[in-house]
C-alpha cells in the first residue's frame, strides 16, 4: 500500500476513516464522552429530560436520568468495539463508516429512550417525543469529544508525516551533495535535532541500551556523541546512504572502511581512522558484501 500524504488535507476521507477505527482514538473519544456525560448528569440535569421524569417512582429524577445516560453510553461502547474489530477483520469503506455512525446514533438513542421511558413511569410522555429530544441531546454531547479527539489525531498524524518528509529530504540531500560535503543529521527521540556532522567525518554508530554512541572525527581525532535513540531508528533514516547496518549493535560508514577481511569469527571491517575493528554478523554479511562489490574498489575477502 502507498503512503498517502494528509498534511494539507485535514478532511481527507482516508484520514477520517483511520480516526474512526483506530483504537487510541476510540478510547479517547469514549473517555471524553463519558466524562462530559457525568458532568451533564451531575451538574446539568438536562431540562429536556427532567420534565419527563416521574416524581412518584422509587428513583429520583437524577437517578432516572443517570440510568438513561448509562444505557446510552454502554450502547456507544458496544458499537465502537464492534466497529474496531469489524474493521480489523475487513477494512471498512467510507460509506460503510458513515452508515455505521448513523445506525449507532439510532441504536443509542432508542436504547436510552426505552430505558428512560421504562424507569420514569412508562407513560408520562410519548416515546417518539422523548426519542426526538434524546437525538438532539446525544448528538450535542458528541460534538466536543469528536472535535478534541480529531484534533489530537490530526496532530499526531501531522507529526508522523513531517518526520517522514524530513527523512525523505535528508535522503535527497545525501543523494544530491558530494559525499565529502554532505551534512548528516541525527535526531533524538521526539524528533529533536541533536547532532550534525559531515558524512566524511562519520566513522560508525554503536548501540548502547536505549542510546547510541556516534563515533566521528573532530579535528582529525576520534570523538563520541551519545544520542538518545535506537539503532533501528537510525537505520531507517539512513537507508540508501553509506552508513549501513553490519551488525546487531553496529552501523558503519563504509566510506571510511580501509579493509575488510575474513576471520574465523566472520567478517571484520577496519577503519582508516582509529583502532576500532567493526564485526559483521552473518545476518548482515550478504548485503554488506554486495554494497562493497557494487560501490567501492575495496578488495573483497576470498574463501
Amino acid at each position: 500500500m502507498t503512503n498517502d500524504v494528509y498534511i494539507d488535507q485535514p478532511l481527507n476521507i482516508g484520514s477520517i476513516r483511520r480516526f474512526l477505527t483506530r483504537q487510541e482514538s476510540i478510547l479517547l473519544f469514549l473517555a471524553i464522552t463519558g466524562a462530559l456525560a457525568v458532568l451533564m448528569v451531575v451538574f446539568g440535569q438536562p431540562t429536556s429530560l427532567v420534565e419527563f421524569t416521574e416524581q412518584h417512582t422509587s428513583l429520583s429524577p437524577l437517578g432516572q436520568i443517570a440510568i438513561c445516560f448509562v444505557s446510552g453510553y454502554g450502547s456507544l461502547i458496544l458499537s465502537r468495539e464492534l466497529l474496531y474489530f469489524f474493521n480489523r477483520w475487513r477494512e471498512m469503506q467510507p460509506v460503510a463508516c458513515g452508515i455505521w455512525l448513523i445506525l449507532e446514533v439510532l441504536l443509542c438513542v432508542t436504547v436510552m429512550g426505552l430505558v428512560f421511558w421504562a424507569v420514569s413511569g412508562a407513560g408520562k410522555v410519548q416515546l417518539a417525543q422523548l426519542v426526538g429530544d434524546l437525538v438532539l441531546g446525544f448528538i450535542s454531547l458528541q460534538v466536543i469529544p469528536y472535535v478534541i479527539t480529531y484534533l489530537l489525531f490530526r496532530l499526531r498524524e501531522t507529526r508522523t508525516e513531517v518526520e517522514r518528509l524530513r527523512q525523505v529530504v535528508d535522503r535527497y540531500e545525501s543523494a544530491l551533495l558530494p559525499p565529502a560535503d554532505t551534512k548528516v543529521n541525527f535526531y533524538a527521540k521526539g524528533g529533536r535535532l541533536a547532532f550534525s556532522t559531515k558524512m566524511s567525518n562519520l566513522l560508525y554508530v554503536e548501540a548502547a541500551d536505549n542510546y547510541v554512541n556516534i563515533h566521528y572525527l573532530n579535528d582529525g581525532k576520534e570523538d563520541t556523541f551519545i544520542l538518545h535513540n535506537s539503532l533501528k531508528e537510525i537505520e531507517k533514516r539512513f537507508v540508501g546512504s553509506s552508513l549501513i547496518r553490519c551488525h546487531r549493535g553496529y552501523m558503519v560508514n563504509v566510506g571510511n572502511v580501509k579493509l575488510m577481511r575474513k576471520e574465523s569469527t566472520g567478517l571484520i571491517l577496519e577503519l582508516g581512522q582509529g583502532t576500532k575493528v567493526i564485526p559483521v554478523s552473518k545476518s548482515f554479511a550478504a548485503p554488506v558484501i554486495q554494497y562493497f562489490a557494487s560501490n567501492t574498489d575495496l578488495a573483497l575477502p576470498t574463501e
